[in-house]
């Protein structure tokens, strides 16, 4: 199948929401403030030719004075059982864990099966992973959600402010630029109907897990795809070359805005009578570049300390592919995604 560039630049896109994008030894952060923020995923490559996605985990201290640790834990929606046990273990030893989830008005969210098609789920079953709502455990106490409503994304693409009915503001009115599609509205339902498997990326989405379902090359293939395109975007995704105008907005709603809601809710617990000792921010690893430049203009903290957490691993040894046709598509990948990034 030969996908035109518009449609290979979707499915970018596609998987950079889909994944949010063993875990080491702590190691100490040079807290330079004029250093932008260090990247929060990682391929690694061994040498017995093992291909991992390694997530970080970063803590940050006031600049000045005592307070809270603040965490950043990012995480792929898609990884091993091994990852969201160390994840799991790791989040109920915080004092309080702020997550993402759009529209999750209580914790049995995580718990509910979807009825119809799911790509997330689909896609964690084909490949032989777990999807993060279906492995971690979200009951605890002290797991907040922290993240905007249905509603409140709603208003955002459609240009109204808080308060008002959820409807698009007037298009091409004098005096005025049309202004929904810039904020990615257009894309967001797109991208919604694919998750879903509705409409023609939808269907291309199901006839893909299909194909990954009866082939073990294919799935070892697609798990060094992943390892490969998200360990190869840029920190500040929204500004990625090669992405149309609307894709670019549609990843800035999505991050910045969330985001906000965030640092508004770790403020709340810092300004709290008996703040927690620690705080973990439990979000895709795609949010992490805009929050720890938060953490540092906003709160003035700094970072300190961080782990990196193994998501996934190709084996050429244990999966279906040979040390070459391992080498071959991790090639053929790192081609694409330098001819999107060139791409104006």
């Amino acid at each position: 199948m030969i996908w035109n560039p518009l449609e290979q630049r979707f499915l970018l896109v596609g998987l950079l929401l889909l994944l949010g994008l063993g875990c080491a030894a702590p190691r100490p952060v040079t807290p330079r403030v004029d250093s932008p923020p260090a990247p929060f995923i990682r391929a690694a490559h061994r040498s017995d030719g093992t291909a991992a996605l390694e997530v970080a985990l970063r803590a940050f201290k006031p600049a000045r004075g005592r307070g809270p640790t603040l965490w950043l834990v990012g995480v792929t929606h898609l990884g091993t059982t091994d990852y969201y046990g160390r994840l799991q273990r790791f989040l109920n030893a915080q004092d309080l864990v702020l997550f993402e989830g759009v529209g999750a008005t209580n914790k049995s969210f995580a718990l509910q099966r979807e009825a119809g098609f799911n790509l997330q789920a689909a896609l964690a079953k084909a490949l032989g992973l777990e999807f993060q709502l279906h492995a971690i455990d979200y009951t605890p106490r002290h797991f907040q959600n922290s993240d905007l409503s249905v509603a409140e994304l709603a208003r955002i693409f459609a240009n109204s402010s808080p308060g008002t009915q959820d409807t698009p503001s007037p298009q091409g009115a004098s005096g005025s630029e049309p202004r929904s599609g810039e904020r990615g509205g257009a894309e967001f339902d797109h991208l919604l109907a694919a998750m879903q498997g509705t409409g023609f990326l939808g269907a291309m989405a199901r006839v893909t897990v299909a194909l990954l379902e009866a082939s073990p090359r294919l799935q070892a293939a697609m798990q060094v795809v992943l390892i490969e395109v998200l360990s190869g975007l840029p920190n500040d995704l929204p500004q990625m070359p090669g992405l149309p105008p609307g894709f670019q907005n549609l990843l800035r709603v999505l991050i910045e805005e969330r985001n906000e809601k965030v640092i508004e809710d770790v403020r709340r617990a810092l300004e709290a009578k008996d703040p927690p000792r620690s705080i973990a921010i439990f979000y895709g690893a795609g949010h992490m570049t805009d929050l720890e430049e938060r953490l540092r203009s906003t709160l003035e903290y700094r970072p300190a300390v961080e782990r990196w957490m193994t998501a996934l691993a190709v084996n050429p040894e244990r999966s279906a592919l040979n040390a070459r046709q391992l080498d071959f598509v991790r090639s053929w990948v790192r081609g694409r995604m330098g001819e999107l990034q060139r791409a104006p």
